[in-house]
């Protein structure tokens, strides 16, 4: 990636109001900082790119009105030059999965200290690539424990099992009970079914299990 402009502009997306107030606050105090805009929904990012040019998006995932991860092709269409710093509660294993594939610039989770958030952008700006150190150990962990998952992408029959019990509307507590198992185990075949499926959340796990055949409401 390039080297940003000294000082940056920067577009901060997040649904939560407190939470990018805290960000801005904490960016105001970096010289290195032009002027902060911010959005609270993935519609307004896109207003405002469209509007403003910024050198930095710092970007949520979770979004009343879409996924952010979703935004980053259309940030790097209309700014390819643009550095994307992904800030997020979620740390999951399929979620950690899906963040490396849309390959952010930087990911910084927020249970972080905000320390790693003005590390991150200053490595933007250098044009250089940042993980805290939190997202760093979970990133380690899919690297050494999901190869196998993601080759073997075709659910198991217990796994099937699972999703039709998901697809039913049951929680973890009452498929653990229904297939006498632990709720550990049942969500590791919840995990492992997201991975392979490179789902986003339960409704989304549903539907791509319909497209590929995995899944098929009418025999319920």
């Amino acid at each position: 990636m390039q080297t940003l402009p000294l000082p940056s502009r920067i577009l901060v997306t997040d649904a939560h109001p407190l939470i990018l107030e805290g960000m801005r606050r904490l960016l105001e105090q970096m010289p290195e900082v032009q002027s902060i805009d911010t959005a609270t929904s993935a519609g307004e990012l896109l207003r405002q790119m469209s509007n403003h040019p910024y050198d930095l998006f710092v970007l949520d995932i979770g979004l009343d009105d879409g996924d952010g991860l979703d935004l980053i092709p259309a940030i790097r269409q209309n700014n390819g030059q643009a550095g994307i710093l992904v800030c997020t509660t979620q740390e999951e294993i399929w979620t950690v999965h899906r963040m490396l594939k849309a390959n952010p610039d930087s990911i910084v989770l927020k249970l972080s200290e905000t320390e790693h958030i003005r590390q991150a952008v200053q490595a933007l700006q250098r044009g250089e690539r940042y993980y805290c150190p939190r997202f760093e150990k979970l990133r380690r962990q899919l690297a050494a424990t999901t190869p196998a998952l993601l080759k073997k992408s075709r659910p198991t029959p217990r796994e099937q099992e699972v999703l039709r019990h998901i697809a039913a509307g049951m929680n973890t507590v009452e498929i653990a009970a229904r297939l006498h198992l632990t709720e550990n185990t049942i969500e590791s075949y919840r995990k492992n079914l997201m991975m392979k499926l490179e789902a986003r959340n339960a409704a989304d796990l549903i539907v791509k299990a319909l497209q590929k055949g995995y899944l098929d409401l009418r025999l319920g």
